[in-house]
This record gives C-alpha cells, sequence and structure tokens, in this order.
C-alpha cells in the first residue's frame, strides 16, 4: 500500500508595516489568510505603482499559484499596511480536497476559475493602461499649462475703462507683455483718477494685434506695482471668460 503523502502544516507568520510579503515576479507556493491587519495589492509598470486592493482579516491572498498550477510567477506584489498576522497555506492542502470534490463540481469550478483568471488580466492590463493614459494626460496638461503661461514681449498701445461703469472715458496704456491667460499692461499712474487699479477690479480693455485683429476682452487687476519707468504703474491682469476667437488670434501672435 502506497504511504500517503504528508501535507505540510499550517504555519503562523507576522510581518511588519511596510514588509513586503509577496514580490510580483517571484516563484511561490503559500497561499495566506490574513488574522490581524491589512495588507495592499499592486503592481509595478516602469516605477509607477498601481494599486489593484487592499484586503483585511478573513481575506486570501496568493491563491492564483493554485490556480495557475504553479506554472506562472506572482501575478503581483503584497505589502503589510501595518501590523499583519498570517496563517500560510501549502497549496497540497487545498489539492487534496480539490481531488476529492465530485468531477461535475470540479469541472464546473475550474471553468469558473478561467474566467476569473482571464478577468484578472484584463482588468490588470485595463488598470496599466488607465494609469499610463492619466500620466500621458497630466504631462500633456503640464506642457499646455506652460505654454498658456508663457508670456510674449509685446510693445502695443491700448486703451481701457471700467468694466462696470460705460460712462467713464476711456483711458490709454501700453501692454508690455501678452499670454493666452492675460496681460502685463503699463499705464500712467495719474489715470487712477478716473479709474481705482485696485487688485480686483475689471477693466475693458481694447488692443490690436499685429495681425490686424482686434481683441476687446474683459480683464480683472490681478497685481499691482510700480513701474521701472517713474510715474508710471505696471498692472497684471487675466482675461475673465476670453471669447474663443480672441483665444485663437492671441495663440497664432504667440506661435508666429
Amino acid at each position: 500500500m502506497t504511504e500517503k503523502k504528508k501535507i505540510p502544516p499550517v504555519v503562523h507568520l507576522s510581518y511588519s508595516k511596510g514588509d513586503l510579503i509577496i514580490k510580483e515576479g517571484d516563484y511561490g507556493i503559500s497561499i495566506y489568510k490574513i488574522f490581524k491587519g491589512y495588507v495592499r495589492i499592486f503592481k509595478k509598470s516602469n516605477n509607477t505603482i498601481i494599486p489593484l486592493a487592499t484586503l483585511g482579516r478573513g481575506e486570501v491572498f496568493g491563491e492564483m499559484t493554485f490556480f495557475n498550477f504553479l506554472l506562472e510567477p506572482r501575478s503581483a506584489s503584497v505589502e503589510a499596511i501595518d501590523d499583519v498576522e498570517l496563517e500560510v497555506w501549502h497549496p497540497a492542502r487545498l489539492t487534496e480536497e480539490y481531488k476529492a470534490m465530485p468531477a461535475i463540481l470540479r469541472y464546473i469550478t475550474q471553468q469558473t476559475l478561467n474566467r476569473l483568471l482571464r478577468m484578472n488580466r484584463v482588468i490588470d492590463e485595463l488598470t496599466a493602461r488607465k494609469r499610463r493614459s492619466k500620466e500621458e494626460r497630466i504631462t500633456a496638461e503640464k506642457k499646455s499649462n506652460k505654454r498658456r503661461y508663457f508670456r510674449k514681449s509685446f510693445d502695443q498701445e491700448c486703451s481701457y475703462r471700467s468694466a462696470t461703469n460705460s460712462s467713464q472715458a476711456d483711458l490709454h496704456g501700453v501692454i508690455k507683455d501678452i499670454s493666452p491667460m492675460g496681460l502685463g499692461v503699463e499705464v500712467i499712474e495719474r489715470n487712477a483718477m478716473n479709474f481705482n487699479h485696485n487688485h480686483g477690479n475689471q477693466l475693458k480693455i481694447s488692443f490690436q494685434l499685429p495681425s490686424g485683429s482686434s481683441v476687446n476682452e474683459v480683464a480683472i487687476i490681478k497685481s499691482v506695482k510700480k513701474s521701472k519707468v517713474p510715474g508710471y504703474l505696471f498692472l497684471g491682469l487675466e482675461f475673465s471668460n476670453i471669447s474663443k476667437d480672441a483665444l485663437k488670434q492671441i495663440g497664432f501672435f504667440m506661435m508666429s
């Protein structure tokens, strides 16, 4: 009579916060059940960590080793979020129970597990793809913001008046720099007799681009400081709800 193969005993292990329990890509056979604490499951893609799940007491991880019949490396890493206590099973323990199942139940179980494995691979790929897409979008937005906030030197006369009091006379200034976000305008200090240049005040400003296009937009005063030229102020203006046409025309000028 053949001696029954001895099944390794259940082992209890403890891990401290930050300890790596399973490393993605390694080969291992142990299956873990959490008795205390939490772990996080994650993958790495281009040195970026992609979180997949957080597991706690009573949950199991490492089971894919058994379902894959030990043929594939670990598909993800597992790290202790805090102090963790685990019960560690040898896959032989599950194998014996799996073999003892009726044939029809074993067949249904295997079909279900195969679908689960395929689904997990799809989810992993979609998660990684989504993260890459997000990173690419953030990079593109940063480049776009750099273009939007870059100010091009400009030396163009302009006229402005209160955006809330149309009866006020037009005042004159010189635009020193321009961007799709706003303008830097130099004005004579005595203009303050007709318009208050306080931070937050709105003005309607009109000027012409080198292309001949006219721009008439409302802007908000974001900063006020003394100009290098005695008797003048330098206003930092930000467009308020700039029109698409004006934005396009300024964009063309910025690229010229």
